[in-house]
């Protein structure tokens, strides 16, 4: 097995390979062999600087952007010209998951292209992290192993000892997501608030289904985008009656005006994964709110179930 990392997720990747060095030993020079270097224009030209051929190759690189998503692209390209066995993108976020049908008159459907595109250049496997669709899965013909991101944070949100818990789906897509947070702590309610978009990022209007008064509320998304959704979303929870607010996103893409909306909400925390790797100048008013949490052992563990053959079912169980 060789691990290699691409440019979007270093610090995450890094960590998952000290997570798999203690069970597989795989050194850090063969972490690094993997050289990605970029022309004056942007051009990308990535290298293995080491053997690959017959090896299952597992690279770690979120397909947040643009370019990531061409790096991503012709490093498969490299690998599979090198003559590796497999290789399996571990993408902890996969971009365009929100294009997953033609909700507009003629506008392309992103996570389907992105799908067949991965596949076209020679994925054996994707592991990704709560894709915003879970029927994304159904654009690939390989396997898609689709971790579940609450793992990731039920632990510490028990560590906080919180009494009167409400569980609230954000809006009518987050609420599968709520509630199977929502069996970790038995004696939570549930609530979901019912959202009306007018277009991308752009919220029209809220309404709460359920009962927050007197309770500690814990907001279930898969993303954090431009927090306007959630800042919203806290100023009508704790208008009804909620003693605090609290979100949690898999996903803190944090874009725009993410972190003044942060700052200037009645949310009284936002916990996110590092499945992207921030680049907010970590100031004392957002780093009171902003907490992050690593999902490298869930996604070490996972490729360790793999490369074993083993089960991953307990590791997406709740």
């Amino acid at each position: 097995m060789k691990i290699y990392s691409g440019t979007s997720n270093p610090k995450l990747a890094a960590e998952i390979h000290q997570q798999l060095n203690s069970t597989f030993d795989i050194s850090e020079s063969s972490f690094k062999s993997l050289k990605i270097e970029k022309f004056s224009d942007g051009e990308i030209l990535p290298c293995f600087r080491e053997s690959i051929r017959d090896e299952d190759v597992f690279f770690i690189n979120s397909t947040n952007s643009s370019d990531s998503i061409i790096e991503t692209l012709l490093v498969i390209d490299a690998a599979k010209r090198s003559g590796c066995r497999s290789f399996t993108l571990v993408a902890p976020y996969q971009s365009y998951s929100r294009q997953d049908k033609t909700d507009h008159l003629r506008s392309s459907i992103g996570s389907k292209m992105l799908a067949d595109i991965l596949e076209k250049a020679g994925v054996t496997r994707v592991m990704t992290i709560d894709l915003h669709a879970s029927a994304i899965q159904g654009f690939y013909n390989i396997p898609v192993i689709h971790l579940n991101g609450n793992k990731i944070f039920i632990d510490y949100f028990k560590s906080l000892n919180l009494e009167n818990i409400c569980i609230v789906a954000p809006d009518q897509g987050a609420v599968k997501r709520a509630s199977d947070f929502c069996k970790a702590f038995p004696d939570a309610t549930f609530a979901m608030i019912n959202k009306k978009r007018i277009k991308p990022n752009e919220v029209h209007s809220m309404e709460l289904v359920g009962d927050v008064s007197g309770k500690n509320v814990i907001v279930v998304d898969d993303m954090a985008d431009t927090m306007g959704t959630m800042k919203k979303a806290a100023e009508l929870l704790t208008s009804s009656g909620a003693s605090s607010v609290r979100c949690v996103a898999t996903h803190g893409i944090l874009s725009g005006p993410a972190l003044e909306n942060l700052k200037t909400s009645k949310i009284h925390e936002l916990i996110v994964s590092d499945t992207i790797e921030s680049t907010y100048d970590k100031s004392k008013e957002i780093s009171k709110k902003l907490n992050v949490i690593s999902c490298a052992s869930l996604i070490a563990k996972s490729i360790t179930a793999i490369y074993q053959k083993k089960s991953i079912h307990e590791l997406n169980v709740v």
